[in-house]
Parts: structure tokens; C-alpha cells; sequence
């Protein structure tokens, strides 16, 4: 027996490209939750010159961080959306301030001690982008549907896209970042 959909239930409704745009907001959170994972440490190492337990310290240090500020973007996202009805202004803030942290961790004009606290302070500002977009990202479910039903839909979209994105860089990392001519570590 089928029945027919309520007007709620049609309001609720979620089209699929605005799922498509809710999800490809985890591309970039993927490139980031996964790429300095798999990278950070053995460029920290081999092309830095960075001591292997210093730069073990400088890529926990964002995780301690996060620990401290998600709770207030949490927080100020909240304030945000009762004052505006949104959370706009921290998502582009995160959006614009991500791309430029992330790629500025792997500039460093320094080797050694130089480099890791170039990378230190790069990452923790990157970390800090990142919660400023994702906090309030993860947030606009409830905001896009009052059916728990269409919000797990959303979700499904968001995971899919963050996955992917996950996926497809650790596993076209490894060749990219292997050592190739005279390009080597950097020697002490």
C-alpha cells in the first residue's frame, strides 16, 4: 500500500543538487582531515630537516587546538544562526582561510628548527580555518530539513563526498610524493 506524500513531507524534500552542493563541501575537508596525515610528518623529515619527534609534536599541536576553539566556532556558530538565520559568514571565512593555510604548511623558506615552526604556526592557523568551516558544515542539516529521515539523506551525501575525496588522495599521494632526479632529503 503506497501512500501519498504530505505537503510537509514535500517541504522537507532535499533536491539532489542541493545535496550535490551540501556534499562537495567535504572535498575540501577530506583534502585536509587526509593529506597531512599521509604527507606532513615524512615532508617534515626528509625535505624539512626536521627531527622526527619534533615533527611528530608539530602535527599533534592542531589536534590539542581543536580541542579549544571547536567548542567556541560551535558556540559563535550558533550565536550566529539565531541572530541571521545562517551560518554564512563563518563557512566563507573557513572557505577562503582553509586553501591558503593548508598550501602555506608546505612553503616554508626554512629547513630544521625554522621549518617546524613555520609548519607549527601554518598548521594551527589551517586547523583553525578548517574548524571555522567545518563546525558550522556539519551543522546545516538540521538547518536544511526537520525530517530525521531527509537529515541522515544529507548526510549520506556529505560522507560520500567526504570519502571519496579521503580515498582518492591517499591513494594517489604516495606516487606523488616519492623522491624523484636529484630531489632528496635534505642532508644534516
Amino acid at each position: 500500500m503506497t501512500t501519498a506524500a504530505r505537503p510537509a513531507d514535500l517541504a522537507d524534500e532535499v533536491s539532489r543538487s542541493r545535496l550535490v552542493v551540501y556534499g562537495l563541501g567535504s572535498v575540501g575537508t577530506g583534502l585536509f582531515s587526509t593529506v597531512p596525515g599521509l604527507l606532513l610528518l615524512y615532508f617534515m623529515t626528509d625535505a624539512l630537516g626536521v627531527p622526527a619527534g619534533v615533527a611528530g609534536l608539530v602535527v599533534t599541536l592542531p589536534k590539542a587546538w581543536d580541542v579549544l576553539v571547536n567548542p567556541w566556532v560551535g558556540a559563535a556558530s550558533d550565536r550566529e544562526a539565531v541572530r541571521t538565520g545562517g551560518r554564512t559568514r563563518l563557512l566563507v571565512a573557513g572557505a577562503l582561510a582553509l586553501p591558503a593555510a593548508f598550501a602555506t604548511m608546505f612553503l616554508s623558506p626554512m629547513t630544521g628548527t625554522g621549518a617546524a615552526i613555520w609548519v607549527a604556526v601554518t598548521f594551527v592557523l589551517a586547523a583553525g580555518a578548517y574548524s571555522l568551516f567545518q563546525v558550522p558544515y556539519v551543522a546545516l542539516p538540521t538547518e536544511m530539513s526537520g525530517d530525521p529521515a531527509v537529515r541522515t539523506r544529507i548526510t549520506v551525501w556529505r560522507i560520500v563526498f567526504l570519502s571519496w575525496a579521503s580515498w582518492s588522495r591517499a591513494v594517489s599521494l604516495p606516487p606523488w610524493s616519492a623522491p624523484r632526479g636529484t630531489a632528496g632529503p635534505v642532508t644534516r
